[in-house]
């Protein structure tokens, strides 16, 4: 089992990738999503999420792809085990950063001109403006 901040990694990786993942379950042999929403109600819930989350992603290897969750990252691997503040990106200097309005997870997402603030596929609240 992952430990907190793998498993805080990998449900970013679902909140900022949701509807990816969701079609990549629905066009597997099987043809549902229905791993990928206990998932989102367990976060939802507050429920214990290292579970359902390490069940998608082996799923997901399962289904052809070996990084499995780590498929829909921009560095497309698990992160690294440096010492580093959780959701910061280390090749950014300091500036508004926005995060996960509720601290479940470690999604983050810098600003780039006018484009709207995401919104958290768990609670559907716009993403929370912090300062690193």
């Amino acid at each position: 089992m992952a430990g907190f901040d793998e498993t805080a990694q990998r449900l970013a990786l679902v909140c900022s990738n949701v509807e990816a993942i969701r079609g990549r379950l629905r066009n597997a042999p099987a043809g549902d999503d229905t791993l990928l929403e206990e998932v989102l109600t367990a976060a939802r819930g507050g429920g214990e999420i290292a579970g359902p989350v390490d069940v998608l992603h082996a799923v997901l290897q399962a289904l052809g792809d070996a990084q499995g969750l780590y498929a829909y990252s921009p560095q497309r691997r698990p992160p690294d085990r440096g010492v580093h503040p959780a959701g910061t990106d280390r090749k950014r200097p300091a500036e508004p950063v926005y995060v996960c309005p509720d601290t479940r997870c470690a999604r983050f997402w810098w600003p780039d001109g006018p484009a709207p603030v995401p919104r958290c596929a768990i609670s559907g609240d716009a993403l929370r403006r912090n300062r690193l």
